[in-house]
Formats: structure tokens, sequence, C-alpha cells
């Protein structure tokens, strides 16, 4: 044992020594509660400035935390990627798109019958004007964001993109290898998407692993083409990992602006030679972009409730190299899987409106 350890037994052992020499004298002693408290007000006086020291640290530590978050601009994006995440984590237990998509989270006090009989009749709401003479989706190429933001972002006017990606068999990870995109979809499968349909599988969100795995074999190209093999699978990826996953699968359109945040969840569609399906519409939310990278997608977008009296239904058939891009603020997203003999691919991003 070391001399130090020595030192400091003995120490500690005379102030407990000490300690109850003291003790015992005032119990001899008897003295009353007034002189007690006069004795060791000192000790008291140092014991509440420690406390208070130590709960003022703590305050000004949480307030120096807020600020940075409120004022630095790289602490309040991760702070804000982090809620994100959480959010996106919550939406198998909660589905919070709708509070997303309403504009205040408590509803009016509905107005009495008597207040109703005086006020004018507004034929449509005011946010609709915005599309009560657009009838079809324009198609553009080498679209800058000055006049996505000019000529649709401002007035949530759809849009196709024409020069997006190239060519699917001059894919820079897939090309003709329609087998490797297979094994990548696969993870993504075994991956627990959180909104997951097919045709190919009874009760699909609640299929095994080993079930899975065998029904992408049946997405092989070579598929033999009767009535009874088309099929459809939709699946979408919120998972941090599997979103990262998609990045790495397919790149990011070249009209995505720097300062729009990364999409915190996105979509893939796949058909082939599905026939008489009706159409399908995901919950999605915020501003969406539809890339078809293989084959064609037949699209519906319909106007919001509030608006289908202002806004027509629009009708797109997406072609390969086409991306759309609209906002579910105003559109709703439906589609009709592909009856083609080609196997339709389609990946979608959501992202938040963020101009």
């Amino acid at each position: 044992m070391s001399p130090t350890m020595v030192d400091a037994r003995t120490a500690t052992s005379d102030v407990s020594a000490s300690f109850q020499e003291l003790l015992e004298a005032i119990k001899k002693v008897q003295p009353s509660d007034r002189a007690l408290y006069d004795v060791f007000a000192p000790v008291r006086k140092r014991v509440w400035r420690k406390w208070c020291l130590r709960r003022l640290s703590v305050a000004m530590g949480l307030l120096a935390i807020c600020l940075a978050v409120y004022y630095v601009p790289s602490v309040n994006w991760h702070v804000s990627a982090i809620g994100r995440l959480l959010m996106i984590e919550m939406l198998p237990y909660w589905d919070w798109t709708p509070l997303y998509r309403d504009k205040c989270l408590i509803a009016k006090v509905k107005a009495g019958a008597a207040s109703k009989k005086f006020e004018p009749t507004v034929p449509f709401p005011d946010d609709c004007v915005v599309c009560r003479n657009f009838g079809m989706v324009p198609v553009r190429e080498n679209v800058s964001y000055e006049t996505l933001y000019r000529h649709h972002l401002m007035r949530n006017v759809p849009i196709v993109v024409n020069d997006v990606y190239p060519p699917w068999n001059e894919h820079k990870h897939y090309g003709a290898d329609w087998d490797r995109f297979l094994l990548d979809l696969e993870v993504l499968l075994l991956a627990n998407p959180c909104d997951f349909r097919t045709n190919l599988l009874f009760k699909p969100s609640f299929a095994k692993s080993s079930a899975i795995a065998r029904m992408v074999d049946l997405l092989a190209e070579d598929v033999e083409n009767d009535r009874n093999a088309g099929w459809f699978v939709q699946l979408r990826n919120c998972a941090q990992r599997t979103v990262k996953k998609t990045r790495t699968m397919f790149d990011k359109p070249y009209f995505y602006a720097t300062h729009w945040e990364p999409p915190y969840t996105n979509w893939l569609l796949l058909s082939r030679a599905f026939e008489g399906a009706s159409p399908i519409t995901p919950n999605m939310a915020g501003l969406a972009v539809v890339h078809q990278l293989r084959s064609r997608l037949s699209i519906t977008l319909r106007p919001r409730v509030e608006c289908e009296s202002s806004c027509q239904e629009l009708s797109v058939t997406l072609h390969a190299q086409q991306s759309l891009l609209f906002s579910t603020t105003l559109w709703t997203f439906s589609y009709v899987p592909s009856d083609a003999n080609e196997t339709s691919l389609t990946f979608v991003t959501e992202t938040y409106e963020n101009w």
C-alpha cells in the first residue's frame, strides 16, 4: 500500500473521530434549537450557496443549448434532422401526417345558423384560385430552380421534367443486370418497410422473411406472361438506413435545390402485366417527386376536397426518364399498376416544402 493511501485513510479516520466527539459534546451540553441554528448558520449558508450554484449552472447550460439550437444554423439543422427521424419512427404507431397537412391544429368553432344566413357565399376557397385556368401538366426540359419556383412551386402547379435520368440500361449501378437490382430490393423489403402492398402475398404486412425472399424470385424478368402472372409491389422506406441505401441506388435529380432538405422518406412502385387494377392512393405528404425509371405508369392527380370545384382532375402517363413534381397540399396522387410486359419501376421521394 502506498504512503499516499495510508495518509488519506488516516485523515478520514481523524475527521470521523473529531465529528463523533463533536456530537457527544453537543449531547452533553444539550443546547437549544436556536443556539444550534446560530452556530451552524455559516455551514447552512455555504450548503445553500453550493445548491444554488449547482442549479444555476444546470439552468445556464440548458439555456445555452436552447440558444445554440435557435441561433446556430448547423446545430438547428442537426436537431431538426433528429426530430424528423424520431417522427418518422413514430409513423407505425401514430399517423401524424393529417396534422402536417392542416394549417390549424385546433378546429374553428362552427358559427350558428343565424350568422351563416347573412354570410356571403364563396364559390371556392381563395387558395384554389391558382388552378382555375390550369387543365394539363406542362412538360419541360433543362429546368432551372428559378423556373420551378416562378411557374410551379409558387402556385402548386405540377410539372413533368423529361431529362432527369438516363435510360435504365445505362444506369450506373444496374444497367441490364436486373438481378442485381432485385438483390437491393430484397434488402429493402426485409428491412420492414412501413407501407408494403402487393398481390403476391396474403397479408403482406405480416409476411415472414422467408416468404418475402421467395416473393422476390417472382419479380424476375423471365416470368411467364399469362393472365395470372401480373403483379405489383408498393413499399415505403421510412427507416434511416433504408432511406440512405436508396440514395446510393438512385441519384438526386439535377433540379433539386441545394437549400431543400433531403427527402425524409421515399417509395418504390413496381408492377408488370397487372390488368384490370383499380387506382391505388399512397398516403404522401409534402413535396413529392415521382421518377419513372422504367416502362410507364398511369397517374392521376386529384385536387383536394376544398378545391374540387376549381381544379380539374389531371391524368398523366409518365414514361421512362420522366419525373413528375407536385405538392400534396393541393393534389392527391393515385396510380394504376402497369399492364405492360416490361416491369415498371417508379421511385418517389417526399420532402418538406421549404422554398
